[in-house]
């Protein structure tokens, strides 16, 4: 796909760097298209639609190459005899991205206060301390959170 675009993070529009990937968000947008056929039907423009469709494929894929590389960075830190085995590494990638995919669109203090308190086991106080916020605010970013969780999970409002 010659002259392939993705958004890089909201700074605009810039060149994919691999003509492999842009190939790949290629066919993946494509095969979102043919998934939902019926979504044509009420677009006004297909070509800004599917530019959507192609940045929010790349914007996963960034994501989740941050989270793997911190993920690996990590590991590498960890003594040998702690490391874990193959199969584990990937299980713990894919439930990280899960996660990041189910805290997305959460403010940046909410998707915080949550990881806080749910992976650091950090008390409420500590978090509004850390966060400089009221204890009922860093109470109320938990919960928003966890209803976020629970209506990407399952898809219930």
């Amino acid at each position: 796909m010659p002259g392939a675009l993705c958004v890089a993070g909201k700074v605009g529009f810039a060149p994919y760097p691999k003509l492999g990937d842009a190939q790949d968000v290629a066919q993946d947008t494509f095969v979102k298209l043919l998934g939902r056929p019926e979504k044509l039907e009420n677009i006004k423009s297909t070509k800004a639609w599917l530019a959507k469709i192609a940045d929010n494929l790349v914007i996963d894929k960034v994501r989740r190459e941050i989270l793997e590389k911190n993920y690996l960075t990590m590991l590498a830190s960890m003594p040998e005899a702690q490391t874990p085995s193959a199969e584990q590494k990937w299980e713990t990638l894919e439930l990280l991205e899960q996660v990041d995919r189910l805290l997305n669109g959460l403010k940046p203090k909410e998707k915080l206060a949550f990881l806080m308190v749910r992976l650091e086991g950090m008390a409420y106080k500590e978090v509004a301390a850390q966060l400089e916020v009221s204890l009922s605010s860093a109470e109320k970013y938990v919960a928003k959170a966890m209803m976020a969780c629970y209506v990407n999970m399952y898809g219930l409002d």
